[in-house]
């Protein structure tokens, strides 16, 4: 095998074995064991309409209000497995307290099942905080960001407050859809195309440089090989000459002899070659007189 295929097959082996370190990396990442928390606020889910009579009042439990907000918070579970009965407690802190306040709330599990959430304590404020506390009976892996849990709380104010979560044997980090394990496939497949288009545009250049640039490369430096190879012919000469180990021949005879002796090696290499590597040596077949030196 020549110096061409073997870069080719190195270059080959080297994607493959990117390929597997990849998709081991991609397989334990899915092992990671983590819920992915979702927020959405709304300040001005419900507002009082303004009209000149202005007779369009909004009222929350018997209390007017100019305005009310909504917010989402969300737990998506991305993670490599399915989770069963696991409690989760969520804590809402203001940013002032006195300028917000929870109106009503009402927390729901996948697929909108009011029967898969469980609350264990009431809702319970503590000056600084406003504390929930659930058990989730199932909470399924998911691939395209259903919630496993949502709690949905009606409040007024204008501020979003600050909100952390903790679930038994699990930790919560900020929603992501890269987390996502079919976000994921597709992002292999394009590591994955990626890499194919590599080693394909690697393997048109190598043959683009064997049909191209290899012929033109070997013609244009011809004359100096044939200097290169007389040049070896000729050391090769005085060797033989000065340790008399062609006793009784004439210098023709011995300028002859190793011409000989060199071209065969080298027709023996052409030989041996295939098409394509003849064709990237601008298919020069060897010539005696390329070995004969002046004498």
């Amino acid at each position: 095998m020549n110096d061409t295929w073997k870069n080719i097959l190195i270059s080959v082996l080297s994607a493959f074995l990117a390929f597997v370190t990849s998709y081991y990396f991609y397989i334990e990442q899915l092992k990671i064991n983590k819920l992915d928390l979702h927020k959405d606020f709304d300040k001005n889910y419900f507002s009082k309409p303004k009209f000149p009579s202005d007779s369009i009042v909004l009222t929350v439990n018997n209390e007017e209000k100019e305005q009310l907000g909504i917010m989402k918070i969300s737990l998506v579970n991305f993670s490599s497995k399915n989770y069963l009965d696991i409690p989760i407690k969520i804590k809402l802190t203001p940013i002032d307290t006195k300028n917000f306040k929870i109106l009503s709330y009402s927390a729901v599990g996948e697929k909108e099942f009011y029967d898969n959430i469980t609350e264990e304590k009431k809702m319970k404020f503590d000056g600084e905080s406003y504390n929930f506390s659930y058990i989730v009976s199932s909470m399924n892996r998911t691939e395209k960001s259903d919630y496993g849990l949502q709690l949905r709380i009606l409040f007024e104010g204008s501020e979003e407050p600050k909100i952390s979560i903790s679930a038994k044997n699990v930790s919560v980090q900020d929603y992501d859809v890269s987390h996502s394990p079919y976000q994921k496939n597709l992002n292999l497949k394009a590591s994955l195309l990626g890499i194919g288009t590599l080693i394909v545009l690697f393997i048109i250049v190598m043959f683009l440089m064997l049909a191209i640039l290899s012929p033109i490369i070997s013609w244009s430096t011809r004359k100096s090989d044939v200097k290169n190879r007389q040049k070896y012919a000729k050391e090769l000469f005085d060797v033989i000459k000065s340790e008399s180990l062609q006793i009784g021949t004439t210098d023709e005879e011995l300028r002859d002899f190793v011409a000989t002796m060199l071209y065969k090696q080298q027709l023996e290499r052409w030989n041996n070659k295939t098409i394509i590597g003849r064709w990237s040596l601008g298919m020069i077949a060897p010539n005696i007189e390329d070995h004969k030196i002046e004498l």
